[in-house]
């Protein structure tokens, strides 16, 4: 069994006119409900043994703060997943090393709730900061697709 920790970074600034998306830091209120989601993953021993994110600011600034209690996770930076696809999340993640038993993806909308419908069969919102954990009957990364058996989907929210 694989777990799948997808997470939608926190609320970020609002874009101005002399500050490209792809820069916009999180606001207050992101990093309070990263801290949330994390502090939940601590309290049920959930962290992921890596976490893969976007390349934008609010992306990776959230996945560090998942990181920086829990030295031991290690963050990949990549810059396919601030406009990927679905398909482009499986790709990536089918190349991981399979005695990584969690990974996360910290990523965007609306492409993060598009892939959990089309891993889960359910629609699930993904508002800034939530997280959804699925449990996918695989042995192997590579093993995985949209047809894989999905064992449980669980949203935590901030």
């Amino acid at each position: 069994m694989k777990k799948l920790l997808l997470l939608r970074h926190g609320n970020a600034l609002s874009r101005t006119s002399n500050m490209s998306d792809h820069n916009r830091p999180l606001d207050n209120t992101g990093k309070k409900q990263i801290e949330n989601i994390e502090d939940k993953l601590s309290e049920n021993k959930q962290k992921p043994d890596l976490i893969i994110s976007s390349t934008a600011l609010r992306a990776v600034s959230t996945a560090e703060i998942i990181q920086n209690r829990e030295s031991k996770t290690k963050l990949l930076e990549t810059d396919i997943l601030y406009s990927a696809d679905a398909f482009e999340y499986i790709d990536i993640l089918k190349t991981q090393n399979n005695l990584l038993n969690s990974i996360m993806i910290v990523a965007h909308n609306p492409t993060i709730s598009g892939f959990i419908t089309r891993l889960t069969g359910k629609h699930i919102g993904m508002g800034t900061g939530n997280l959804c954990i699925i449990e996918i009957d695989i042995e192997k990364w590579s093993d995985l697709g949209f047809s894989s058996p999905v064992i449980s989907s669980t949203l935590l929210k901030p």
